[in-house]
């Protein structure tokens, strides 16, 4: 059924309407992240206390209130929270470098976005700049989600370093007790499989950039 040409523009104008709000939306958050970024890099390099999630435990015990429940057979807990004094600067660095990798991908993806977006308000989709855009965002979503589970084990292993020896799971007479250990990095190849299918898309937007250049000539 054809719309009437009436109906047809109002749905234009409420489709730019939805894509202008999507393209301004996602570079608000993206300066929203890079605040929130600058922000806790501040604290990390000069707060006296900071609090540190995620320390993996060795040899976990189980939580008290298991055993005042008959419907739970065995717990455990896999990491800890410390608020920790007196951190030298290098791991300060390193800790800004974690939450930097971290924060990277919604800001490069925010700004993404409004670059695609941008392409689609000016009905240009297939551009130089839209490529580029997408094949970096296979990049960044690739590099990030392999990179921080690496930069967070080093950092969690220097915090541990200077914590010493006795926050390390210990062996007393051949029991094991539990403590912090010492290196331990959750690998997710997920990223993997969407940077690659973003690659797949960025492929289809420089051929979509061909055939558009092709049909410029014809005009």
């Amino acid at each position: 059924m054809k719309l009437q040409p009436r109906t047809e523009q109002r749905l234009e104008v409420l489709n730019n309407r939805g894509l202008r709000a999507i393209t301004f939306g996602a570079l608000a958050v993206g300066v929203v992240n890079l605040v929130a970024l600058v922000l806790r890099s501040v604290h990390l390099l000069t707060a006296s206390e900071i609090r540190i999630d995620g320390l993996e435990i060795a040899n976990p015990g189980s939580p008290d209130f298991a055993d005042r429940v008959t419907a739970i057979s065995s717990a455990s807990y896999e990491s800890v929270s410390l608020v920790i004094d007196g951190l030298p600067t290098a791991i300060r660095v390193l800790l800004v470098g974690q939450e930097t990798v971290g924060a990277l991908l919604g800001i490069g993806l925010s700004v993404i976005v409004f670059i695609l977006g941008t392409r689609l308000l000016k009905k240009r989709p297939f551009a130089r700049s839209a490529t580029w855009s997408t094949l970096a965002a296979s990049v960044l979503v690739m590099a990030t989600g392999m990179f921080f589970p690496l930069i967070q084990g080093i950092a969690n292993a220097e915090v541990v370093r200077f914590l010493g020896e006795p926050v390390l799971a210990s062996h007393d007479s051949g029991i094991a007790g539990e403590g912090l250990m010492v290196f331990g990095v959750l690998v997710d190849f997920a990223p993997l499989a969407w940077g690659l299918a973003l690659g797949v898309v960025g492929a289809a937007f420089e051929f979509g950039e061909r055939l558009q250049r092709d049909s410029d000539g014809l005009v």
